[in-house]
């Protein structure tokens, strides 16, 4: 059998984090397996939200792939198996072409070994995450977007987002209840704003809640937005990116 993918991990961590959210958004996915690493592009069922992952090579010890090959998987059925290695268990992935399979195998102070099958999906045109040109742009604390987030879940189902050049606002809004979060510009918390004027849209929270478990790549998220206009939220962390976009809710008002 010739072997054209293979990779190694000392820790399955971040692949694991990679999955566990990417799962949150889709449950079927193709996965580009390319010589510098591996790439998901994909939309959610709804056409909302579209997931945007790339795990460099150099997040592996030992990465080989000799042609490009893109495979589906079911998101769950792959978290499953990562979920299942312990913190001092190496992650072998190889593609079996000939059994149309990738398999998985743990090795540890034992040897396991799992396969998932391969889907035959659709062929999905990939979107193009790229087209959308942002009005304003700024990188906030994790921390701090997901206690915006928590506290807007308690009163709605939608958050407004706000950025200018010297704040970014959080708002939420019941039928008798508000919440709203500020933080200023030129702190820890909110740095790199590019905006010359204020620029604000609401976006569905169960997006946002699902979005934000990339925070366990990164404790920073770039935010790139515009006045009723899809958000993109990136997550950066050493050899993996993970951005997601999301379209806006129409105003209720």
């Amino acid at each position: 059998m010739i072997i054209v993918f293979s990779a190694s991990a000392n820790d399955a961590k971040v692949l694991r984090d990679c999955i566990d959210t990417v799962s949150q958004i889709i449950d079927e996915g193709t996965i580009r397996l390319r010589k510098d690493g591996i790439i998901l592009t994909a939309a959610d069922r709804a056409m909302v939200a579209v997931v945007d992952l790339k795990i460099g090579s150099g997040a592996f010890e030992s990465y080989v792939c000799d042609e490009d090959k893109d495979i589906s998987v079911n998101m769950e059925s792959l978290l499953n198996v990562l979920k299942r290695a312990g913190p001092l268990d190496k992650i072998n992935l190889k593609l079996n072409e000939t059994e149309n399979r990738l398999e998985i195998n743990l090795a540890g102070e034992s040897l396991r070994n799992f396969a998932i099958p391969l889907l035959e999906l659709g062929k999905e045109e990939v979107p193009n995450v790229t087209q959308f040109q942002f009005n304003a742009s700024a990188e906030v604390s994790a921390d701090v977007m997901n206690s915006g987030i928590d506290d807007a879940s308690i009163i709605a189902d939608s958050i407004m987002l706000e950025l200018n050049s010297s704040q970014m606002r959080i708002l939420a809004e019941g039928d008798s209840s508000k919440v709203e979060l500020k933080v200023s510009g030129g702190t820890k918390s909110l740095q790199n704003i590019v905006a010359e004027q204020q620029v604000k849209s609401r976006y569905p929270l169960d997006y946002m809640k699902k979005f934000m478990k990339a925070a366990k790549i990164s404790e920073k998220v770039g935010i790139k937005m515009g006045n009723d206009y899809p958000l993109r939220l990136d997550f950066n962390g050493p050899n993996v990116r993970i951005g997601f976009v999301l379209a806006p809710r129409v105003s209720e008002e």
